[in-house]
C-alpha cells in the first residue's frame, strides 16, 4: 500500500497508518512507545462521554497522553447528542484536535445502553449525533462496522450520512457486529463505501502483516488503514508497512521498554499485574514461552519479571 500524509479536516496525521483504540491496551504507555514506530495517528482507549460530564476520575485518566496531543485522537462514545457535544467542547477534550466517535463497538454492556455499534442500527439518532458533535468546531471523525447481523452492508449509506453531518474521516471496521473480530473482512462493502464519499475512509480488520494491509488498500480503495491486535502482537508492524527504520530495533527492547513505562506511570504492584496481558502477544511463539509466562503470572518481583522478558525475548 502506498503509505503517505493524510488531510483530516483543518489538521494532517503524518502519515495513513493508525493504531486503534484497544480497551485495556492502548493506554498511554503503549501509545507513546508506538507511536515512533511509524505510527500515523493513535487513538486513545474508548471514553464514555457521560463518565466525562459527571466527573469519572477514570475517564479523565484514558484520556492522558502526556505531551503528545498532537499525534493523538480521543474517541468517545455515547448516544445522547446534548453529552456528546458537551464532551468535545469540555476542558477533558480541548486540546485534542481530532475527536471520534465509536459507532461500531460490539461489546453487550455498551450495545445494550443503544451505544457503540447499536447506533448501526438507528441511523437519525447517530446522524443526530454526529451533527451536534460537528457544531463544537472539532475534527469529528467517526469508527463503524459493516452492520449488525450477517448479510447487513449499511456501510455505504452510513458513510454517506457521516459525510453530510460534516464528518472529516470514516473508519470501517469490515465486519458485522455478531462476528466480533472474527471471520475475512468485507472488502467489498468497505470498498462501496469508499467510492460513496469524498471524504477519507480507513479500512480496519484483521490486518497481522503487511501483506494483510496491502491486500486491505488494494480491495477497499481505502486512503489507509487502522490495525488493531495486529499492533499488540506486533508492535513493529507499521515500520514493516512504511520501510521507516524504528528507534527501538527489537522486541525484547520493545517489551523491556513498555514495562518501564508502565512502572513510572501506575506504580510496579500493579505494572507487574496490568502487564500480563501483554505477556501473552509477547511470547507467542518464542522459546520457553509457556513456562515463563505462567511465571510472569504468579508473581509482582519486577526485577524477576524483567528477567523473564529477557530469558523469552
Amino acid at each position: 500500500m502506498k503509505v503517505g500524509a493524510l488531510k483530516i479536516g483543518d489538521t494532517q496525521a503524518r502519515n495513513n497508518l493508525f493504531l486503534a483504540p484497544i480497551a485495556g491496551f492502548t493506554d498511554y504507555s503503549f501509545r507513546k512507545l508506538i507511536l515512533p514506530l511509524g505510527v500515523g495517528l493513535c487513538f486513545t482507549e474508548l471514553v464514555s462521554a457521560k463518565g466525562l460530564y459527571y466527573g469519572g476520575k477514570n475517564s479523565e485518566t484514558l484520556l492522558y497522553c502526556g505531551e503528545d496531543y498532537e499525534n493523538t485522537a480521543a474517541q468517545i462514545f455515547g448516544s445522547d447528542p446534548y453529552y456528546m457535544r458537551w464532551a468535545c467542547e469540555s476542558k477533558y477534550l480541548e486540546k485534542f484536535r481530532i475527536i471520534d466517535v465509536n459507532m461500531g463497538c460490539p461489546v453487550p454492556k455498551i450495545v445494550k445502553n443503544g451505544e457503540g455499534s447499536a447506533l448501526l442500527n438507528d441511523i437519525k439518532k447517530a446522524e443526530s449525533v454526529i451533527k451536534e458533535m460537528v457544531k463544537s468546531g472539532k475534527n469529528i471523525t467517526v469508527k463503524i462496522r459493516t452492520g449488525i447481523k450477517r448479510g447487513d452492508d449499511i456501510a455505504r449509506e452510513f458513510s454517506q450520512m457521516a459525510e453530510y453531518c460534516g464528518a472529516k474521516l470514516i473508519t470501517i471496521h469490515g465486519r458485522v457486529r455478531e462476528a466480533y473480530y472474527s471471520g475475512e473482512p468485507d472488502y467489498d462493502a468497505i470498498a462501496r463505501a469508499k467510492k460513496a464519499v469524498s471524504i477519507p475512509v480507513i479500512a480496519n480488520g484483521g490486518i497481522f502483516t503487511k501483506e494483510d494491509a496491502d491486500l486491505m488498500a488494494e480491495r477497499t480503495g481505502a486512503d489507509g488503514v487502522m490495525i488493531a491486535r495486529g499492533a499488540i502482537a506486533d508492535p513493529f508492524i507499521f515500520s514493516k508497512i512504511s520501510g521507516e527504520n524504528p528507534p527501538i530495533k527489537t522486541l525484547k527492547e520493545f517489551a523491556l521498554a513498555h514495562f518501564d513505562e508502565e512502572i513510572a506511570r501506575i506504580g510496579e504492584k500493579r505494572a507487574a499485574v496490568e502487564f500480563r496481558k501483554f505477556v501473552t502477544y509477547y511470547f507467542k511463539g518464542a522459546k520457553n514461552s509457556k513456562q515463563n509466562r505462567m511465571a510472569i503470572m504468579t508473581t509482582e518481583d519486577v526485577d524477576e519479571i524483567k528477567r523473564l522478558l529477557s530469558e523469552t525475548l
